[in-house]
């Protein structure tokens, strides 16, 4: 059984829509990864609504040096939203930026 790293971030929940910016600042490898989101304050952690270029995402793939742009639903999301990634056998943990200006409200790293 290989590695697993899951690696969390909070995120206010001001708007409808969070986005997130997840970066692969490796320049040689690939990373496979499942994203999972959820309300802060949920007892069950039930799923919100995870979608990249209008797709709506479980598991997915960024080349070396690439990034995506991941929209979280959180219309029923009073405070803050906890961000999931979980790499399988492969990758460092996360680094998280939210001082960010532009369209996303944080920007991931992954090492």
């Amino acid at each position: 059984m290989g590695k697993r790293n899951v690696s969390r971030c909070t995120v206010p929940a001001r708007n409808e829509e969070v986005f997130v910016k997840v970066v692969n600042s490796n320049e040689q490898n690939s990373r496979q990864f499942a994203v999972n989101a959820y309300d802060k304050e949920s007892e069950n952690k039930t799923p919100l609504l995870v979608f990249a270029e209008d797709k709506q995402m479980k598991k997915d793939n960024l080349g070396p040096g690439s990034e995506k742009l991941y929209k979280i639903q959180t219309a029923d999301v009073k405070n803050k939203i906890i961000f999931e990634i979980i790499q399988e056998g492969s990758g460092g943990g996360i680094g998280v930026s939210t001082n960010n200006k532009g369209l996303s409200n944080v920007v991931i790293r992954l090492k």
